[in-house]
């Protein structure tokens, strides 16, 4: 059947692409992926949840950025109102702190009452 040839094309171009470039995929493993994660979580842990999730949020931003400047691509007019978007939730968030809970109100979320009508968002 014709799924059946295109799964064993797949997997011959596959086994192929790993035996004539094993070094660009241990990079692509061991440095791109690997090192990456392993140096983001070395430097989550110094920085604070909601900081680091604007962080993230903005990774499509930045990856755009960085493929502009290093590849010369360009965005069309739906990805830079993505970016855009992207840019304003992030600021907005980090400006004016939405969804974080009032310090004061952590100690009353660890007391043994489950009633949270006491909690309020600043």
């Amino acid at each position: 059947s014709t799924f059946a040839h295109s799964i064993q094309q797949t997997f011959e171009r596959s086994i192929s692409i790993i035996m004539t470039h094993p070094l660009p995929l241990i990079y692509l493993s061991g440095v791109t992926t690997a090192l990456a994660n392993f140096l983001q979580s070395k430097g989550q842990k110094d920085v604070s949840a909601e900081r680091a999730s604007i962080i993230y949020a903005m990774d499509p931003v930045y990856g755009a950025i960085f493929s502009n400047i290093l590849l010369g691509e360009t965005l069309g007019v739906l990805g830079v109102i993505g970016a855009l978007l992207i840019a304003v939730a992030a600021v907005t968030n980090a400006v004016l702190g939405v969804g974080t809970i009032v310090e004061e109100d952590v100690v009353s979320m660890t007391s043994d009452s489950s009633d949270d009508s006491h909690l309020w968002y600043d």
